[in-house]
């Protein structure tokens, strides 16, 4: 039943952009909660016609620049798998655009992304999805290139955050024509907290970029997994216009009716 719903905003939702020529965002969604963010993952998988999913357990699909290697330090924020500049996926790049404001406990990367495990992460990042994920080290903005070298033609994306918006952040989406989506993660839950976001987009995404911007508050990040870019099919703006004058049209007969 939520996939119909979903389905059907898209296409209410779609209508209103059929007549613009910039790429928008059509459908967005932040679900909170452990099991309201499963069932939106579900549902988005369930409307991707092709996809690509990051989950960061495989090695073979990761690159990395300006790495320094893993540590084993007492604490959990001195423990991590990897830390580097920035790493490549199978869904695009994700690069440290500017660290956290002040100085955290790991002095020695907080500087660098991380990729963590339950056996390491910061404060209640872990949310048993018994795998590895990607952790923002608390800084200021991350920016997420994105692109499949697998997957061409994506126009949709949905992942899972963890712990994030303690104090405030957003989600800033930039495509290549200079269209900008900005959406608030206003997260009604405290620290440890689970949410999958979703965009559906008219347009492709390939050259886009994603910015996740945290604000200027110092010891407040996110753990990201399960990535996926996917294409989901969009009716075309002139079907959507009919549709759009038809409604109209059922509208105005209903008024005369009564």
């Amino acid at each position: 039943m939520k996939q119909k719903r979903s389905l059907a905003l898209l296409v209410a939702t779609s209508a209103l952009y059929a007549a613009s020529s910039h790429a928008a965002i059509i459908y967005s969604d932040v679900a909170y909660g452990v099991s309201a963010s499963q069932m939106a993952e579900w549902d988005f998988l369930g409307q991707s016609s092709l996809s690509i999913t990051e989950t960061f357990d495989d090695n073979s699909t990761l690159s990395t620049s300006g790495a320094i290697g893993s540590s084993s330090g007492s604490g959990d924020q001195n423990r991590w798998l990897e830390a580097a500049d920035s790493f490549g996926t199978s869904v695009g790049t994700f690069s440290m655009t500017a660290k956290e404001a002040g100085a955290g406990s790991d002095d020695n990367a907080s500087s660098k992304l991380m990729l963590e495990s339950d056996n390491t992460g910061e404060f209640g990042r872990q949310q048993n999805y018994g795998s590895n994920w990607l952790d923002s080290n608390d800084a200021d903005a991350v920016t997420w290139t994105i692109g499949s070298s697998i997957l061409t033609g994506a126009n949709a994306f949905g992942f899972y955050l963890s712990d994030a918006n303690d104090q405030g952040a957003s989600l800033k989406l930039v495509f290549d024509d200079g269209t900008e989506h900005i959406e608030q993660l206003n997260n009604p839950l405290s620290n440890g907290n689970l949410m999958y976001a979703t965009f559906i987009s008219d347009a492709l995404l390939s050259s886009a970029t994603l910015l996740f911007d945290n604000g200027s508050y110092e010891n407040d990040g996110w753990g990201i997994d399960n990535i996926t870019l996917a294409y989901i099919p969009v009716p075309e703006p002139t079907t959507l216009a009919l549709l759009g004058l038809g409604l109209v049209g059922l509208g105005a007969a209903r008024r005369r009716k009564v």
